[in-house]
């Protein structure tokens, strides 16, 4: 394959005959190959070879900073370096991100040449001529061709997995890292002391997430099991779900915790290959970290479920060694199977956040929401209030605030506050687009008169 030695001429996808011009298409891999090839043979003449599909990571400019040269590849073969080659067929890009402070460049594409010596063959140096470039133009993918010796391809496919651990590794920053999405980051603002449970409830959460990092993680070893928890938040829409996910990041966060969240906000919206590139991400973190999934019942299409399965029961579970805890939400539990809420070891636990539960927790909740302009009278309207989600708490006291800002007002009546009450019930009422589209049974189940705060995985017989 490495005989014919030929000059490179740019493709023309137009030629002539007679009077008709003919489309003549060439695939962009192919462009690509047909330069690589080339550009190969002038400088590796005497070479076998082989044209290989590559790995985008490769070209990414993070990855290429964090490999470093002199790092063993693959027995005695050692990475030496990397050189940008001009190719006409790509412009050279690059995206940035910024992980700290400073911005650095990410995913790229481009035309290198990655230099190596085998040291098992005297020290005997070869290369590889590698080139990517998004698909077309309107097509975001990328797509990558390495030429390879027909030798080395063990080698080669051992430096791309060093290069996808290193693209896909996150660093440690005091924000949270998302998998699709409009952002690439996110800094969460809830403290933890912002969040109004019921106190054994929310300390029970935190415990579980602390204690599994601190002392989970050495027994699940010692077990020889991936250290992957699973938590699932379960409750209506607006008891706070989501603001317990922000406070959980940005409690893990200071404590020097990787925070993965996994978003259906872009165009690919809920799908099982974020979940999957999310795994990757956590596996190769290199420091403890807390995935984040909200409303995961979506993802649970029908033709992905078995691939959820496989990675609830641990077959294709993250094994992180510094431990990996999943935090999952829902707000309609009867959309889960069975299979995956009532078999041991697919989620760890189930926590239960329910609506308000007693007229002391309203009050919480309002003298929160209230602010400087809670008074003490205004706990008479918590009666009305139990059985209320977190967020018509909220909206409540906000819908009161604003009224009487409207009406250039500091003090906030009792009157002001059912008033509020009053608009927002009526409303609930009269408009069925604010209410859940599916009944959420639990609400109304109870236990000993109440609803209970957690509820445990039941176990199969």
């Amino acid at each position: 394959m490495g005989e014919n030695k030929q000059s490179y001429t740019a493709p023309d996808n137009f030629r002539k005959i007679g009077m008709v011009t003919h489309m003549k298409w060439t695939m962009r891999y192919e462009s690509l190959v047909k330069w690589a090839t080339t550009e190969w043979e002038q400088h590796n003449p005497d070479t076998t070879y082989e044209v290989l599909w590559a790995s985008d990571s490769c070209g990414n400019k993070l990855a290429q900073g964090r490999v470093k040269i002199g790092r063993t590849v693959k027995g005695k073969v050692k990475y030496q370096g990397i050189d940008t080659l001009n190719c006409p067929e790509v412009t050279t890009i690059s995206e940035y991100v910024i992980p700290r402070k400073k911005p650095v460049l990410g995913e790229s594409v481009g035309a290198y040449r990655f230099s190596f010596t085998d040291t098992s063959n005297d020290d005997k140096s070869f290369s590889v001529t590698y080139v990517s470039s998004y698909y077309r133009d309107d097509d975001p993918n990328i797509i990558a061709v390495a030429i390879v010796p027909s030798d080395q391809i063990e080698a080669w496919v051992a430096f791309e997995q060093l290069c996808n651990d290193a693209a896909r590794r996150p660093s440690r920053r005091q924000d949270v890292y998302i998998i699709g999405g409009t952002n690439t980051h996110f800094k969460p603002s809830v403290d933890w002391d912002d969040v109004v449970l019921a106190p054994s409830l929310k300390e029970d959460l935190r415990l579980d997430m602390e204690s599994f990092f601190k002392d989970g993680v050495p027994i699940y070893k010692e077990l020889n099991l991936a250290p992957f928890r699973k938590l699932l938040l379960v409750g209506p829409p607006g008891t706070g779900k989501t603001m317990l996910c922000a406070a959980m990041a940005k409690l893990a966060l200071k404590r020097k915790r990787v925070v993965v969240y996994v978003s259906g906000a872009d165009d690919d919206g809920a799908s099982f290959h974020k979940i999957h590139h999310a795994l990757n991400v956590v596996a190769s973190a290199g420091y403890p970290v807390l995935l984040i999934v909200e409303e995961i019942d979506v993802y649970l299409r029908k033709e992905d479920k078995a691939r959820i399965l496989n990675v609830l029961d641990g077959l294709e579970s993250p094994n992180n060694p510094k431990g990996a805890l999943l935090l999952a939400t829902t707000n309609y539990p009867e959309v889960i199977d069975e299979r995956i809420s009532k078999r041991p070891g697919r989620l760890d636990r189930i926590f239960m956040i329910p609506p308000v539960q007693d007229e002391a927790l309203a009050g919480s909740m309002l003298r929160r929401y209230m602010g400087p302009q809670f008074k003490e009278a205004h706990l008479d309207i918590t009666e009305k209030l139990v059985e209320q989600t977190g967020a018509f708490v909220r909206e409540v006291a906000l819908h009161a605030r604003m009224m009487a800002a409207h009406a250039q007002k500091t003090e906030i009546t009792l009157e002001m506050l059912q008033n509020s009450y009053k608009a927002l019930s009526e409303q609930l009422t009269t408009d069925a687009t604010m209410m859940p589209h599916r009944e959420v049974g639990f609400t109304a189940k109870k236990k000993n008169g109440r609803i209970a705060g957690l509820v445990p995985v039941e176990r199969d017989s």
